[in-house]
């Protein structure tokens, strides 16, 4: 992002959204069901604020931290950082309780403390320059309050399919109380259950792989992720996470109403408009170019749509999605048409 442009921004006293940019594909690309070799050895567990966490960390040069959404794991990246990590030092890690092993909280998920853990991370890995975050889906609100309350740390922000709380069930009303003792009395008891955890060993892998095709080529590259998919942890984890979705929603609007992004920092949003070939966009990416549309008010924004692509775009396109996140630190955008 130029100082020219931010420069223009300021004197209008908010910052324009950028056109989108459209990015076609055919779903087909060689390169996503391609193993990433040796990658593994770049996985560790450490403890981060009290508790294990297990952390990706491949390659060197500029830092960019990706954070999963719901019902994801490091795993899912693998084919993007094994790109970015040719000239970036890239991290992932996984919110407790999706790792094998794990406990699984009876607490429902908090945007700020998983604001934190993502400084702690940093923090643990020795990371003190800011960084790019990228977040997707559910990631996309966690990087976004980081940015908000860590300022400091983040200097580009790239938000993947992110979450907008006007779209998906931000509601002052919402009970959260009732909500969070309704997981731990009910939901969470039948989650480890010895049935519910016999039948997902055997159906977790293939609902997973139906919900995401693309995890079907990774899977078969990378057996780990079958292995995390199948485990009663993935499970209680997905189902603890939507638990608290409507709250973490209310949380992130109350938050950017009161908490300005750094008016110096540079925001991608990225759209998918499903994997079926269209013309014009779904009322999903309406509602993203929206809220990017909102946040432009606080910083410079660029925002695509990126066309033939389901909501998990690092695994269905993770040649062009590693592509793009590399361009932000350059301020040059992939020209696709």
């Amino acid at each position: 992002m130029s100082s020219h442009k931010r420069g223009v921004a300021h004197r209008r006293g908010r910052c324009a959204r950028r056109p989108a940019v459209a990015l076609t594909g055919t779903g087909n690309e060689k390169d996503n069901g391609s193993a990433p070799s040796g990658i593994g050895d770049h996985v560790t567990t450490r403890e981060v604020m009290g508790g294990p966490v297990r952390i990706l960390d491949a390659g060197s040069g500029p830092v960019i931290v990706c954070c999963s959404g719901v019902a994801s794991t490091l795993w899912d990246w693998l084919p993007v950082v094994e790109r970015l990590r040719r000239d970036h030092r890239a991290i992932v890690y996984d919110r407790p309780g999706y790792a094998q092993g794990d406990q699984v909280s009876k607490q429902l998920p908090d945007l700020d403390e998983e604001a934190h853990r993502f400084a702690a991370v940093l923090t643990v890995c020795g990371v003190r320059e800011p960084v790019t975050a990228v977040g997707h889906s559910f990631g996309g609100a966690v990087v976004e309050v980081v940015a908000r309350v860590h300022p400091g740390r983040i200097r580009h922000l790239v938000l993947l399919d992110a979450s907008v709380p006007s779209a998906e069930g931000a509601d002052p009303a919402h009970d959260d109380a009732a909500t969070a003792r309704r997981f731990r009395r009910f939901t969470l008891p039948l989650a480890r259950s010895r049935v519910a955890g016999a039948v997902w060993r055997v159906m977790g892998p293939v609902v997973a792989g139906r919900l995401v095709p693309g995890r079907g080529r990774l899977m078969r590259s990378w057996p780990q992720l079958r292995v995390d998919l199948a485990s009663p942890n993935f499970l209680m984890g997905s189902l603890r996470e939507l638990a608290g979705y409507v709250a973490c929603m209310n949380r992130l609007r109350e938050l950017a109403a009161h908490t300005p992004l750094d008016p110096e920092l540079d925001v991608l949003v990225v759209a998918a408009n499903g994997r079926l070939p269209r013309i014009g966009t779904t009322r999903w990416v309406r509602h993203v170019l929206a809220r990017a549309t909102y946040l432009s008010r606080e910083a410079p924004v660029h925002t695509i749509v990126l066309r033939r692509s389901g909501h998990f775009v690092m695994v269905d396109h993770p040649e062009r999605i590693a592509a793009v996140i590399a361009s932000v630190r350059s301020g040059v955008l992939p020209a696709h048409g």
